[in-house]
C-alpha cells in the first residue's frame, strides 16, 4: 500500500497511542482491493469493526452484510466473522473489542473448526432429543399397557 501520512495523520495516532484504555483494545484496518481474511471466532472477546473508508463485506455466522464508510459491525463472542474488500479502493476502518480478559481463556477456530464444531453440537444435540423421545415413548407404551389391562 502506498501512502503519504500529513502531520494531522501523526497527531491522530499519537493521541491514540496516548489513550490509556483498561477495558478496551483496538486496531486499525486495512485491506486491498479484492482482499478478504480467512476468518476466525474467539470466545470472550466481543468486537465491533467501524468501517472509514472503502467498500466490503463481513460474514457473521451464515449471514453476509455489506460495508461502506460509517458501517458499524458488531460481533459478539462466539460468533464467526470474516471481513473482504469488494471495493476498489482501499477498505480502512478500526476494530475496537474487549481487552480485559485472561488470554489463556479464549478458544480461537478458524472457519473450518468453528463450523465443523456447530455441525457436532446440532448432531449430538439431536442424538439427545432422540434418546430423549424414545425413553418417553417407553413410557407411553408402558402406561397403555397398565390401562389396557385394566
Amino acid at each position: 500500500m502506498q501512502t503519504v501520512l500529513n502531520s494531522t495523520d501523526f497527531e491522530a495516532a499519537r493521541a491514540v497511542r496516548a489513550a490509556k484504555l483498561n477495558e478496551l483494545g483496538f486496531v486499525a484496518v486495512c485491506m486491498a482491493p479484492g482482499e478478504a481474511n480467512a476468518g476466525h471466532s474467539h470466545t470472550i472477546v466481543e468486537e465491533m469493526l467501524i468501517v472509514q473508508k472503502g467498500h466490503g463485506q463481513i460474514q457473521i455466522e451464515n449471514d453476509t452484510f455489506d460495508l461502506c464508510p460509517g458501517s458499524v459491525a458488531i460481533v459478539p463472542a462466539g460468533k464467526f466473522h470474516a471481513v473482504c474488500n469488494t471495493g476498489n479502493e482501499n477498505l480502512e476502518g478500526v476494530t475496537v473489542f474487549n481487552s480485559n480478559f485472561d488470554r489463556k481463556k479464549v478458544v480461537l477456530k478458524n472457519r473450518k473448526e468453528h463450523f465443523s464444531a456447530k455441525k457436532a453440537s446440532a448432531k449430538e444435540s439431536l442424538q439427545d432429543e432422540i434418546a430423549a423421545l424414545r425413553k418417553e415413548n417407553k413410557k407411553l407404551k408402558k402406561s397403555l399397557k397398565k390401562k389396557a389391562k385394566k
